[in-house]
C-alpha cells in the first residue's frame, strides 16, 4: 500500500520595517549608500521646522526694482538704504549718484551710517547722504606756534664805560635805539649793539627791533587722512605779529579761514583780502595790521585753517571696501577698514566715536607685501584679521586695545592663530558663540578654545562640502538669518543651522558639524535680514523678500522634495519586496504630497495626496481644493504596493506645484527579503 508523503508548509518571509521618525539636514558629501537615514542625499528647497523636521521653504516675491544690480543694503534708525548700480536709494527713492557699481559695506557708529564702496566713502544721517570728506573732522595739528617775526623792546643799562651790549638774538631790523628819551647813534655787529658813546652808569638804553622767530609749537593732533583741511594755532604775546607760516606749503585754492581772539576772549573770523593776504605757494598768511596781544596770558589767540591736497591721503580710506567696528573690550565705537587695492596688507581705523577723523598714524601693516587682509572676526574680545596667503599657516592676527604712555589708543598684535585661510571677503558672520567664515575647504569657525591654543580646525560644513567647495565660493555672500548661516552662491542658498549640531561624524578635528540645507533657483547677489525676515537683491536690480506662508517664487512653482537615502534592506544581496509605504505628514492648509520610488535607476510615481489632507483656513481658501476638515494634527498617509525583486531602491517625497506645501514627521516601509538577487 503506497504511503502518503507530507511536506512541511514553507514559512512566509518575515516582514520587516524601516521607520524614520527623526530627521536632520542634507548630506551631499557622503555616498548615497552611506548617508544616515535621518538625512537626505538630495533635498532641494527644504528647511527645518521648530523640531528639526523637513518642511518646504517659503517662496519669495519681488518688492520693487532699482534699475541696477543690488550691491548693498543697510539699516539706520529703522530706515533702509539700498546701494544699487551706482546709486543709493532711501525707501526706493534715489538720494545719491556716482558710487562704484560693486558690492559695498557699511557700519553704524552713533546715529550715522558710514558706507564704503571702494570709490568714495559716504555718510548717511537718516535723511541725507554726502561724501565723508565733506564732513570730515578738521584737526588742530600744532598749537602755541610763533609768528614769523615780532617786535620786541629790550632795556639795557650802562656801566659808564662800555659801549658794546650783547642782545639775546640777532635782530632782523633795528627800529630805534634810545638813551633815555633821546636817539642814540649805534652800529650792529651780529648780536652786538655798539654805541658811539658809552652811556652813564645805570643809564637805560631802549632797543626796539624786529626779530625772526623759530616756528616753535607742539603737536596736538594728527592730520586727517579723509580731509584736506587742518588747523594751526599761534600765540601772539607782543601785539606786533603780522606774518605767520604754516607747516605745509603749496596750499590749495580752497578758502583759508582765520580766527582771532578779541579782548573779551571770543573768537572773531577774519576775511581774506580785507584783513589778511595768503601766499599759497609758501604757506604764508600776512595781516595788514598786527594781531593784537593775547587777552589771556599764555593762551593761543590766533587760529589758521587751511587746505592742501596730500597725494593719496583721501584714497587710503575711500578705496577701502571691507569694514568692521571694534574698540576696547570688543565694543563698536571705531571703524576698521581694509581692502584698498593699493595697500592690501594694511588696515586703517578712525578715532573713537568719530568716523569723520582718520588720523594719518592710525594704520597697521599686519601682512607681508604678498598677502592681503580678507576680513575680520571679533574673537573673545580681540580683533581678528584674516590674512591670505598666510606665513607659516598663521592666518589670523589677533589684536587688542591698549593705551600707550601718552594715553593714545593702540592696537598691538597679541597672538597669531594657525589654520585654514579665509577665502571669501563677504563671508564673515558671527553666529551664536562663534564667528564663521569661508575657506577653500568649506565653512570654518574659531572658538574660545582655539584662542587659548595655537590653531583652529573647526570645520562646520562637512555635510555640504563636496558640492559647496565646487562653487564660486570666493564671491559668496553670507548673512545671519534667525539661527541660520545663509550663503548665497551660484544661484543657490546653502543654510547651516546653528541650532542643529551633529556630534556623530564629520572631520575628526572638529567638535561638531551644523546640519545643512540647500535652496535652489535663488538669484541672490546679496542678502540681508530685517525684523526676522530674509531679503535679497539680484543682478537685475530686484529687491525680493521671502514670505512666510507663501510657496511660490514670484508665481513660479518651487520644486521641493525630500529623498530618503538608498534602501538596501538587511542584506544587500537579497531580493526585496515592499508591501506598504507610510508617511506622517505635517498638517497644512494647502498640503500636497507626491510619493515616488526609484527602481533600476528610474523614478516612478507611487501615489499623490492633495486637498483631502489639508484643513480649512480662510486665509488659504480655495474652491479647487475645498475641505470642511478642521483637523490640524499630523496626517498618517499610507499606500499598499508591491515593489518586488530589487536589490535597492529609494523614495522621494515631492511637492512641486504653485502655492502648495508639505512637511515630513515620519516615514516607514514594510518589506520582506527572500532569495538571492539576480539581474
Amino acid at each position: 500500500m503506497p504511503q502518503i508523503m507530507n511536506f512541511p508548509a514553507q514559512a512566509a518571509p518575515a516582514k520587516r520595517v524601516l521607520e524614520i521618525t527623526s530627521f536632520a539636514g542634507i548630506d551631499l558629501s557622503s555616498a548615497p549608500a552611506d548617508v544616515d537615514k535621518k538625512r537626505s542625499p538630495d533635498a532641494p528647497n527644504m528647511m527645518p521646522d521648530a523640531l528639526g523636521n523637513p518642511v518646504k521653504r517659503p517662496g519669495f516675491r519681488t518688492l520693487y526694482n532699482l534699475g541696477g544690480r543690488v550691491n548693498g543694503s543697510f539699516s539706520l534708525g529703522g530706515k533702509r538704504v539700498v546701494h544699487a548700480g551706482d546709486s543709493l536709494f532711501l525707501d526706493g527713492e534715489k538720494i545719491w549718484d556716482g558710487m562704484a557699481n560693486e558690492i559695498s559695506t557699511a557700519e553704524v557708529v552713533g546715529d550715522k551710517l558710514y558706507i564704503f564702496d571702494g570709490f568714495e566713502a559716504l555718510v548717511f544721517d537718516g535723511n541725507d547722504v554726502q561724501p565723508l570728506s565733506d564732513v570730515a573732522y578738521i584737526p588742530t595739528v600744532l598749537i602755541s606756534k610763533n609768528a614769523d617775526e615780532c617786535v620786541r623792546k629790550t632795556v639795557l643799562k650802562g656801566d659808564g664805560t662800555s659801549t658794546e651790549f650783547v642782545l639775546e638774538q640777532k635782530p632782523e631790523e633795528i627800529l630805534s635805539v634810545k638813551k633815555g628819551e633821546a636817539a642814540a647813534e649805534y652800529t650792529i655787529l651780529e648780536e652786538k649793539l655798539v654805541l658811539k658813546t658809552a652811556p652813564a652808569e645805570n643809564e637805560e638804553i631802549t632797543v626796539e627791533a624786529r626779530y625772526k622767530n623759530e616756528p616753535g609749537g607742539s603737536t596736538k593732533e594728527e592730520f586727517n587722512l579723509i580731509s584736506r583741511r587742518w588747523k594751526e594755532s599761534f600765540l601772539c604775546d607782543t601785539g606786533t605779529e603780522r606774518t605767520f607760516t604754516l607747516s605745509h606749503k603749496n596750499l590749495s585754492e580752497e578758502e583759508v579761514k582765520v580766527f582771532v581772539m578779541n579782548e573779551n576772549g571770543e573768537w572773531e573770523e577774519k576775511t581774506e583780502d580785507e584783513d589778511f593776504s595768503v601766499d599759497r605757494e609758501n604757506g604764508k598768511i600776512s595781516f595788514f595790521e598786527a594781531v593784537p596781544k593775547t587777552p589771556v596770558t599764555g593762551t593761543d589767540n590766533l587760529i589758521i585753517e587751511a587746505a592742501k591736497y596730500f597725494e593719496g591721503y583721501e584714497n587710503k580710506i575711500n578705496h577701502c571696501k571691507r569694514s568692521v567696528t571694534y574698540d576696547s573690550g570688543g565694543s563698536s565705537t571705531r571703524i576698521f577698514v581694509c581692502g584698498n587695492p593699493q595697500e592690501l596688507n594694511r588696515d586703517f581705523w578712525c578715532a573713537a566715536n568719530d568716523p569723520t577723523y582718520w588720523p594719518d598714524t592710525y594704520y597697521s601693516e599686519i601682512a607681508s607685501g604678498e598677502s592681503e587682509i580678507i576680513g575680520y572676526s571679533i574673537i573673545e574680545g580681540y580683533l581678528g584679521a584674516h590674512i591670505a596667503p598666510a606665513f607659516d599657516g598663521r592666518s589670523v592676527v589677533l589684536r587688542d586695545f591698549e593705551l600707550d604712555d601718552s594715553g593714545n589708543a593702540v592696537f598691538p598684535v597679541v597672538k597669531h592663530l594657525q589654520g585654514e585661510e579665509a577665502f571669501a571677503p563677504k563671508s564673515f558672520v558671527y553666529m551664536e558663540k562663534e564667528p564663521l567664515f569661508i575657506t577653500k575647504r568649506g565653512v570654518y569657525a574659531i572658538t574660545a578654545e582655539d584662542v587659548s591654543g595655537e590653531k583652529y580646525t573647526q570645520n562646520r560644513s562637512f555635510y555640504i562640502n563636496k558640492a559647496f567647495c565646487e562653487e564660486d565660493i570666493k564671491n559668496a555672500f553670507c548673512v545671519k538669518w534667525k539661527q541660520f548661516y545663509v550663503i548665497s552662491v551660484g544661484g543657490k542658498l546653502y543654510l547651516l543651522d546653528s541650532s542643529q549640531r551633529s556630534y556623530q561624524r564629520g572631520e575628526p578635528l572638529s567638535s561638531f558639524q551644523y546640519e545643512c540645507y540647500l535652496w535652489e533657483k535663488i538669484p541672490a547677489r546679496i542678502l540681508w535680514e530685517e525684523n526676522g525676515e530674509l531679503f535679497f537683491g539680484d543682478e537685475k536690480g530686484n529687491v525680493c523678500k521671502f514670505a512666510e506662508g507663501e510657496y511660490s517664487d514670484d508665481g513660479a512653482p518651487i520644486n521641493a522634495y525630500w529623498t530618503v537615502p538608498d534602501f538596501f534592506g538587511d542584506s544587500f544581496w537579497r531580493n526585496k519586496t515592499i508591501r506598504t509605504v507610510a508617511i506622517q505628514a505635517a498638517a497644512l492648509p494647502r498640503n500636497e504630497i507626491r510619493l515616488e520610488y526609484r527602481k533600476d535607476g528610474l523614478w516612478n510615481v507611487l501615489k499623490e495626496w492633495k486637498g483631502k489632507i489639508s484643513f480649512f483656513s480662510w486665509e488659504n481658501f480655495s474652491w479647487d481644493e475645498f475641505t470642511w476638515s478642521g483637523n490640524t494634527t499630523p496626517r498618517t498617509l499610507s499606500v499598499k504596493t508591491k515593489i518586488k525583486k530589487f536589490d535597492k531602491t529609494a523614495f522621494k517625497i515631492v511637492c512641486d506645484h504653485v502655492d502648495r506645501a508639505f512637511g515630513i514627521y515620519g516615514f516607514a516601509i514594510e518589506y520582506t527579503e527572500s532569495g538571492r538577487y539576480k539581474k
